[in-house]
């Protein structure tokens, strides 16, 4: 059942913005939101909600695609089953539903490219592979933004665990990374795993932008007109994947799948927890004043060592108790060390005259830390005792000059 919802003017362009009811095979009935160009529809993007469920800044992004010939579909999932936008929320959709809303969209014959979000990116999989177990596909593609196919983020010094669908998918995929992000170092990993099933991949970084820029209540003005560029980018990513949608696509042979272990859902934390990771990952970098420090020389002193970007709102809450911590603790075998995430290093000097510390302050400009010490979101941090072995960790911004902090920080002083 299709109704008209409203239409409306775009720089000359008359978009209609229906909506279809489709009933999935539960009963559950979908809203979708259409965002149609004037003219019979060239492609279809089907977007799938994130966490953050669909925005107002992607239904934008699809008005604008709508004068390139590009219709868009934005199926109302959460309310359809009575859910909150969370990650939990994205994984109680119901596999059957993404499959059902992707086949409708490719009833027509009309090319689809089916857009996946941050943890969205799950659920976009999950729709491809419920659709090719039916039979191979060709004329679709997957479009995946910043992805998030990990089960969870791993707890500190685990590496993450990617969700099985990364690893049985054939597509033609595009995947935009942002620049300013923990999972840019990660690509190599996530493009191992989408081409294991036979995947044409391509890979598109995003320059000085951070995750979800294009819809971040604090956006930078490099983030703001990097969004206004985006719509051009994603119809030129559609263009690229068109080669590789004719031959048809079918899915992989099964591979004995492990279960995810429990801990690897567990999850980040914002408290100091006790590490179980592995020991001794090495750390010898260049300092802001060209200095080369190797943090085994550091040994008999408690070591904090902080892994941050000035681009990070966390981080830069945190950095006021960490240098409070450093004055209070001035007299005792402790030091600190700040590894920033590959930023320029007029950037971070600019940056440290408007926020001044006490401690050294690292730069890994090809994330080379980052991949060693298994680093998944920022800030995270991790405490050395006097022999050099990693004791506690944290993903998340703490008062380290606090309570908690202290008392754990005392003791591995005192031992």
């Amino acid at each position: 059942m299709r109704r008209i919802l409203l239409s409306l003017s775009l720089l000359g362009w008359v978009l209609a913005a229906q909506a279809l009811e489709i009933t999935l095979s539960d009963e559950t009935t979908v809203n979708v939101e259409v965002v149609e160009p004037v003219k019979a529809p060239v492609a279809r993007l089907l977007w799938l909600p994130s966490e953050y469920g669909l925005l107002p800044q992607e239904r934008a992004l699809a008005e604008q695609l709508a004068q390139s010939g590009v219709e868009s579909w934005l199926p109302q999932l959460f309310e359809a089953y009575f859910l909150s936008p969370s990650p939990s929320a994205v994984k109680a959709i119901p596999d059957e539903a993404v499959r059902v809303l992707l086949s409708r969209a490719r009833a027509d014959g009309v090319p689809v490219y089916v857009v996946g979000t941050d943890r969205g990116a799950i659920l976009a999989l999950k729709a491809w592979q419920g659709e090719q177990r039916r039979g191979p596909i060709r004329h679709a593609a997957l479009l995946l933004i910043n992805p998030n196919l990990y089960v969870a983020t791993p707890k500190p010094g685990m590496e993450a665990v990617y969700w099985p669908e990364a690893s049985r998918l054939n597509a033609p995929v595009y995947v935009f990374q942002a620049e300013l992000s923990p999972w840019r170092w990660r690509l190599d990993g996530l493009l191992a795993q989408l081409m294991r099933g036979g995947s044409d991949v391509f890979i598109h970084v995003l320059p000085k932008v951070r995750d979800r820029f294009y819809f971040r209540p604090d956006a930078t003005a490099v983030e703001r007109e990097a969004a206004k560029r985006f719509p051009a980018q994603i119809a030129r990513a559609m263009a690229l994947l068109t080669p590789w949608m004719a031959q048809p696509r079918s899915l992989p042979a099964a591979e004995p799948v492990a279960p995810v272990a429990p801990e690897a859902q567990a999850g980040k934390t914002a408290t100091l927890t006790p590490y179980d990771g592995p020991q001794y990952p090495p750390l010898v970098l260049k300092t802001l004043d060209g200095r080369t420090l190797d943090m085994r020389d550091l040994k008999g002193k408690v070591v904090l060592v902080n892994f941050w970007a000035s681009w990070c709102p966390p981080c830069v809450h945190e950095m006021p108790s960490m240098a409070a911590l450093k004055q209070a603790l001035q007299d005792q075998p402790f030091e600190i060390l700040a590894i920033n995430l590959a930023e320029e290093k007029p950037a971070i000097e600019d940056f440290l005259k408007k926020h001044p510390v006490n401690f050294p302050v690292l730069l890994d400009p090809t994330g080379t830390a980052v991949k060693r010490w298994r680093v998944f979101a920022y800030p995270s941090s991790y405490l050395l005792d006097k022999q050099g072995r990693i004791r506690y960790a944290a993903f998340g911004a703490l008062d380290w000059n606090g309570a908690e902090a202290r008392a754990v920080i005392d003791r591995l002083l005192a031992e």
